[in-house]
C-alpha cells in the first residue's frame, strides 16, 4: 500500500509503533523520554474529554473529565508497564503507602479525615484540583484521596481533605469560608500545627488562606486561575504574594501545559521549590511517588 493510500489512523499507528518499544526499554532512558513515551501512549489510546469550564463555553458537565482523571492512575500504571518495562516499580503512591491509615467522614465541614497509624499531632487541610468547577466524585475518590492517604500515613500527619463547594454554584469567597471552618476544626482538635496543601486550583485555594496556617504545600499550583475567573465567581478574592506566605513547599511540573510557574517564589526565604519531570496531570509512577514522598517529608517538619 502506498503512503498516499493509508488512512490517518494507519499512519498514526505506524508512527506510534516506530517510535516506541512495547515491552519497555532499559533504565537508562532519560526521565524526559520516559514521560514522553508514557504520555504518547495515553494520548493515543484514551480520548481526552473537554476540560473547559462552563463560563468559558464548556458543557458544564464535570463527569467526563472527572471520570478520565479517576482512571488515570490505573491507566498510567498499565502504560508504564508496557512502555517502560514490567521489571520496574510502577506502583502509585496510594498503593504503596496508604495501608494503615484510617478514614472517617467529617460532615461538619464536608470532608474526610485521614488519620495515620502513628499520628504526630500535626494536621493539614487538603484541597483537590479541578479548575474550580469539578474534582469531586470519582476523581476525588480514585485519584486525589489515595494520594492524601499516602501522604498522611507516610508523614504521620492527620489530613482533613475538604470536598469544598464548586463554581459556578458557589463563589470563591464561599469556598474560603468553608476552608476557614475546616482550619477551625483542626484547631479545635488541638492540632500542634496546621498546613494547607492543594493541587492546581486547590493550591490557589490553599495559598489564599496562607495567613491562617503554619505552612503551605502547593502542588503544580495554578495560582493565575483565580484572576481568570469571572468577577461574579472570584468575588474579589486574590492570592497573596509569595513574600507573605508562611514556610512553603512549591512543587513545579517542568512540562506543565496548564499552569504557569508562580511569580516571586524563587530565592524567597522559607520557600522550598522542587521540580519534577511531569505534566500537569501525567507523570511516571516513579515521579508520582517522589512527589508524595516530598510532601510527606515536608509535612513531618511543620
Amino acid at each position: 500500500m502506498n503512503e498516499s493510500d493509508k488512512t490517518p489512523e494507519q499512519l498514526q499507528d505506524e508512527k506510534f509503533r516506530a517510535e516506541f518499544q512495547v515491552g519497555g526499554v532499559d533504565r537508562e532512558l532519560p526521565a524526559e523520554e520516559q514521560l514522553e513515551q508514557l504520555y504518547s501512549y495515553l494520548d493515543a489510546h484514551y480520548d481526552l474529554p473537554d476540560f473547559t469550564p462552563p463560563w468559558k463555553g464548556g458543557a458544564g458537565d464535570p463527569d467526563p473529565a472527572d471520570n478520565y482523571i479517576a482512571r488515570l492512575a490505573d491507566r498510567t500504571t498499565h502504560a508504564a508497564m508496557l512502555m517502560l518495562g514490567s521489571g520496574l516499580d510502577h506502583s502509585m503512591p496510594g498503593v504503596v503507602w496508604a495501608d494503615g491509615v484510617e478514614a472517617s467522614e467529617v460532615p461538619e465541614v464536608g470532608g474526610r479525615l485521614f488519620t495515620p497509624s502513628e499520628p504526630t499531632g500535626r494536621w493539614a487541610v487538603s484541597f483537590h484540583s479541578g479548575g474550580w468547577w469539578r474534582g469531586s466524585g470519582n476523581a476525588l475518590e480514585m485519584s486525589w484521596r489515595p494520594e492524601v492517604a499516602a501522604a498522611a500515613e507516610r508523614s504521620g500527619t492527620i489530613i482533613l481533605d475538604l470536598d469544598y463547594p464548586l463554581a459556578p454554584q458557589s463563589t470563591v469567597k464561599e469556598m474560603n469560608q468553608v476552608v476557614r471552618k475546616a482550619i477551625g476544626y483542626a484547631k479545635h482538635h488541638n492540632a500542634s500545627s496546621i498546613a494547607a496543601w492543594g493541587y492546581s486550583s486547590g493550591a490557589a485555594l490553599a495559598a489564599m488562606n496562607a495567613s491562617l496556617v503554619d505552612a503551605l504545600v502547593l502542588t503544580f499550583p495554578d495560582l493565575a486561575s483565580v484572576a481568570s475567573l469571572p468577577d461574579e465567581i472570584s468575588a474579589g478574592q486574590t492570592v497573596p504574594a509569595a513574600a507573605a506566605w508562611p514556610r512553603s513547599l512549591v512543587q513545579i511540573a517542568l512540562q506543565d501545559e496548564i499552569a504557569d510557574r508562580p511569580e516571586g517564589i524563587d530565592g524567597v526565604d522559607g520557600i522550598e521549590v522542587r521540580e519534577y519531570v511531569a505534566r500537569h496531570r501525567v507523570s511516571t509512577p516513579e515521579v508520582a511517588r517522589q512527589k508524595i514522598a516530598d510532601v510527606a517529608d515536608f509535612l513531618r517538619t511543620v
